[in-house]
Formats: structure tokens, sequence, C-alpha cells
């Protein structure tokens, strides 16, 4: 998930230390967030948003991964997708 972290950080005069005392994380979480490799729980993201002046949407950009269908996928949709929709109520044929 992208994020304007490093950049609103830099705006503020502040370090990866500074956001990391803040919001009572490590140094390490704060980089691993700006460098998309961890995806911070929604607690933390209020935190460093809020730290940031900023709002939670501002601060992080959610795009939906593009995904390509494995045959795995289509077998386990093909197999288990009636039983789920029985389980909320529905029919496949009502949607």
């Amino acid at each position: 998930m992208e994020n304007k972290i490093r950049e609103l950080r830099r705006i503020n005069h502040l370090s990866q230390e500074d956001i990391a005392h803040i919001a009572h994380v490590s140094r390490q979480t704060i980089n691993a967030i700006e460098n998309d490799k961890y995806d911070p729980e929604l607690t933390l993201a209020f935190k460093l948003a809020d730290t940031l002046g900023t709002t939670v949407d501002d601060l992080f950009n959610y795009q939906r991964a593009v995904q390509t269908r494995k045959e795995n996928d289509v077998f386990w949709c093909e197999k288990y997708q009636c039983v789920l929709w029985k389980r909320v109520g529905l029919d496949k044929k009502a949607i």
C-alpha cells in the first residue's frame, strides 16, 4: 500500500525515529511502512495520520492488487461457490 509518510515526515522535519517514538513502534517499523514492506494495523495508521497532521485516507493509497486467476482458484470457486451462497441465504440464480 503506497503512502506519503516519508514526504510528510520530511515536510514536518521529523525523523523515522521521531515518528516511531510518537507512535510507540520501532524505527524499523516506520521504515518498513515507508518502503511498502508492511501495512500497519488500523490503530497505527490513525496514530501516524494524526502525528503527521493528515487523515488515514490522505496518508495511505490503497490500490487493490490485480490478481491473475489460477486453475486452483477456479476449481475452488466451482466447488464451493454454491455452498457459500447457501450459507448467506441466497441462491446463485437469484443474483
